[in-house]
């Protein structure tokens, strides 16, 4: 009854003109963020809760001294009654996604916050855990390096075998959780949403999100990426005016989605073939030239050859985004690729202006063509900087050998 006055009070209209019902709103409103409504409001059925629980109790004891057994089963209900109530705050503190939320849960999640994001990193870096850290170090870390002999040679102990993967069970986990909730949001959006902004944004994303994480059975919106593709083009394929990024952002889904499917198989990628109509773009647009040219009906070669092609035109984002395409063309194909074929149509990358993380992935593409095993675990990795001398010391040995 409390919370339906409040919320009451709250919807009622005060009259006077519109500007003076919005002010009144709007000071409502500020009085909600002001004072948390909604903590009261969920205190309210916790209330209801320790009440029957205290009722609860007090029943038990009563029969206690009146029913043995009908106290016995009072007890064993109410024990079983708080049990459930225990495990779903438990649950609903665990995962944030979990739907039995209950205001402890809240509580609870937001104080291990607090514990692990604030309290805990400031005991790690305080002065004393770091004095003592330096003093385990040079008293017994270091001597204990020092004794051991070093090795004749350089090469002596170098074995090209890993010895942790690239990413622990758990972080898999989570990337695979997280690309099936995009590819979910994404078709569905696609599917049942007709906003232009809505459309234009999954058609984003549908170019950056891994598909077919759970399987090939899961068929992602490709006719309708097709068709908004198509859509930014007359019937002589010049552009439309104010189509571009809506174009080009749909022919890199395209191009992502057919290249993930080559992943999985070649059997499985003709599911999803690229356009073979020729379309042209402005000429100061080298982005999108760049991509409706990848786009067109070529080997997977002669594709493969022309997406390491890069100028200086280009945007660092178009750049990062080619490159985790070529790294997983490689992958894909790294039984069929020539590298001598490749090597003379592809200029040199020694330049200043092309990003990190473009650089890491094309040593990577000429780490696989040189015959280094890169796992796919490695295709699901954005910062590849941290292993990066491991697949160029394994590819060294790979070309020495041939």
């Amino acid at each position: 009854m409390l919370g339906k006055q409040w919320l009451n009070r709250y919807l009622r209209n005060s009259g006077g003109s519109m500007i003076e019902r919005c002010g009144d709103r709007q000071r409502k409103c500020d009085g909600l963020e002001k004072w948390p409504l909604h903590f009261f409001v969920e205190s309210l059925p916790m209330m209801l809760q320790v009440a029957l629980l205290l009722l609860t109790c007090g029943l038990c004891r009563h029969m206690w001294s009146i029913s043995t057994p009908v106290a016995y089963t009072l007890a064993t209900l109410t024990g079983l009654g708080v049990v459930f109530y225990l495990a779903i705050v438990i649950a609903g503190t665990s995962s944030y996604a979990c739907p039995f939320q209950t205001p402890a849960s809240t509580a609870l999640r937001g104080v291990w916050k607090k514990i692990w994001c604030g309290i805990v990193p400031s005991i790690v870096r305080s002065k004393w855990v770091l004095s003592w850290t330096r003093w385990m170090w040079n008293r017994g870390v270091r001597p204990l390096l020092r004794r051991q002999s070093p090795p004749t040679s350089p090469l002596e102990n170098v074995q090209v075998r890993r010895s942790e993967p690239w990413l622990k069970p758990k972080d898999l986990a989570i990337i695979r959780r997280t690309s099936a909730d995009d590819v979910r949001c994404v078709s569905w959006i696609l599917r049942n949403i007709t906003d232009p902004e809505a459309l234009d944004a999954a058609v984003r994303l549908a170019g950056t999100i891994r598909w077919f994480e759970d399987g090939t059975n899961v068929g992602p919106p490709y006719n309708l990426i097709v068709t908004t593709f198509e859509a930014c083009f007359d019937s002589t394929g010049r552009l439309y005016p104010g189509s571009r990024d809506r174009a080009y952002y749909s022919g890199r889904a395209m191009l992502w989605i057919h290249t993930l499917a080559m992943c999985q198989s070649e059997e499985f990628a003709n599911m999803f073939p690229l356009p073979t109509t020729g379309y042209t773009s402005p000429g100061i647009d080298s982005d999108l030239g760049h991509l409706l040219w990848v786009n067109m009906g070529w080997s997977t070669d002669d594709r493969f050859a022309y997406l390491l092609v890069t100028r200086p035109e280009h945007s660092p984002s178009h750049l990062q985004w080619i490159s985790n395409v070529l790294l997983h063309l490689a992958w894909a194909n790294q039984t069929s690729l020539d590298f001598r074929y490749i090597r003379h149509r592809v200029p040199s990358i020694r330049k200043t202006t092309i990003p990190l993380g473009v650089i890491l992935n094309r040593l990577l593409v000429w780490c696989t063509l040189l015959g280094s095993p890169v796992g796919e675990e490695a295709l699901k990795v954005r910062d590849k900087s941290c292993d990066i001398s491991y697949f160029a010391l394994h590819a060294t040995h790979a070309a020495l050998r041939q």
